[in-house]
């Protein structure tokens, strides 16, 4: 009779999971600079239309990778780390899949080395006459038959859009 509560919170929460994305995992942590690296987040919607605009610490620690998303007034939005474990939240912002999401599609963008080795098990091709990608220049990635997203680089940084046509422009702020 215990048992059914907890079988039926395990069969919620595998639910919950399912409808998820799978994200690649990163083979290699890129390497940012000791004092980290500041981001201006802009995202739009299929129109163009500004939604919100955020703030976005990348910033190097021990073992990884920390990142932490705020609002314009400061809050925390999502905060999370990058090890060679993977992806964990960090602190007690709840998950955030759409920042991780985020935040994966960002990280061949500030890698200064081997931006291909960060997912090899992804395909990466050019992103010219598909669906979901903006102008039709960048990469699209690709995981288990899957469009995950396309990036571009632009003068001021990247624009990153997903297959729902959530577009992210990613701008670094300059110290």
């Amino acid at each position: 009779m215990r048992l059914i509560p907890l079988l039926f919170a395990v069969a919620a929460l595998s639910a919950c999971s399912t409808g998820r994305m799978p994200l690649p995992q990163p083979q290699t942590i890129p390497a940012v600079a000791s004092s980290g690296q500041w981001y201006k987040l802009e995202q739009s919607d299929s129109d163009g239309n500004v939604l919100q605009t955020h703030m976005l610490a990348v910033e190097p620690f021990s073992d990884g990778l920390r990142f932490v998303q705020t609002d314009a007034l400061g809050a925390p939005v999502s905060r999370q780390t990058l090890t060679a474990k993977g992806w964990k939240n960090d602190g007690f912002v709840a998950p955030n899949a759409q920042s991780r999401r985020l935040f994966a599609a960002l990280l061949p963008l500030v890698a200064a080395g081997n931006p291909a080795g960060i997912y090899p098990q992804s395909q990466v091709r050019p992103s010219e006459n598909h669906a979901f990608c903006t102008g039709g220049e960048g990469a699209l990635f690709r995981y288990r038959n899957q469009d995950l997203w396309c990036t571009a680089q632009r003068q001021s940084g990247f624009v990153i859009t997903f297959p729902d046509r959530t577009r992210w422009t990613v701008s670094p702020i300059q110290e």
